[in-house]
């Protein structure tokens, strides 16, 4: 099985958010690829879980003073702060990546896991989604599925500058998110990270990798998304609850 990698690297929260969506949209069409997405967030950006309210969980004041922005995403967790010094995958495929929701965290954990592990950082699971390094969480992940498309993508926290994120976030978790710096002394290079994260899903999911990128029918959709959607107050602050 052949999945495309696109790597968009630093890229505005709402751009990011859009492509996850289009690609799950495009994937089940005729031509359409699975895809392994990278990126980074370039301005910082708050990623709200679908089912949060910003009201509860974001200082949008300090937001709007550090040109921060917020945008809501379609799978369920908590709310982030994202910047350069995050990587985030995200796996948009026809296949199931597991038995089950914890099945495919835990697999997908796992890989990131031996990623990690191939640049001589030791980490663990944590059901059902975590990944730790010393016990402090170093990568989260979350999943949707829209019909017959699975999306599930995670943050691996290079560093992190935590008075920022006492600053964004109401309710930070003080004492358990870190960062790879912080916990090992050193983050490996990005490209490096990506490297061995192509190699750790390669090995467990048995696909093969070509790199790829959008197609203009793609970049249409994440224009309008990002207009009509991801840009949007009715989207981004509307109460899930």
């Amino acid at each position: 099985m052949y999945w495309r990698v696109i790597d968009t690297d630093l890229k505005h929260p709402y751009y990011v958010t859009a492509a996850d969506e289009a690609l799950a949209i495009t994937c089940p069409q005729d031509k359409g690829m699975d895809s392994l997405h990278f990126y980074r967030r370039s301005p910082p950006g708050v990623s709200v879980g679908y089912f949060r309210d910003v009201t509860e969980d974001v200082n949008i004041d300090y937001c709007d003073v550090h040109g921060i922005s917020i945008v809501r995403r379609t799978s369920a967790g908590g709310t982030i702060y994202t910047d350069s010094h995050q990587l985030i995958y995200s796996i948009i495929t026809r296949q199931a990546l597991g038995n089950d929701v914890k099945d495919s965290f835990k697999r997908v954990c796992n890989c990131l896991i031996s990623a990690l592990g191939m640049l001589d950082i030791k980490a663990t699971y944590k059901p059902p989604n975590d990944v730790l390094v010393n016990g402090k969480k170093v990568s989260g992940s979350a999943q949707v599925k829209k019909k017959n498309v699975y999306l599930i993508h995670g943050t691996i926290i290079l560093a992190l500058d935590q008075d920022v994120i006492d600053r964004v976030l109401k309710q930070p978790k003080v004492g358990y998110t870190s960062s790879i710096q912080k916990e090992c002394g050193s983050a490996p290079e990005i490209d490096h990270l990506k490297r061995s994260i192509k190699y750790a899903f390669q090995d467990e999911f048995d696909v093969t990798f070509d790199h790829g990128r959008f197609s203009e029918a793609e970049e249409k959709i994440i224009q309008d998304l990002i207009k009509n959607k991801y840009s949007t107050k009715t989207w981004n602050f509307k109460s899930r609850k």
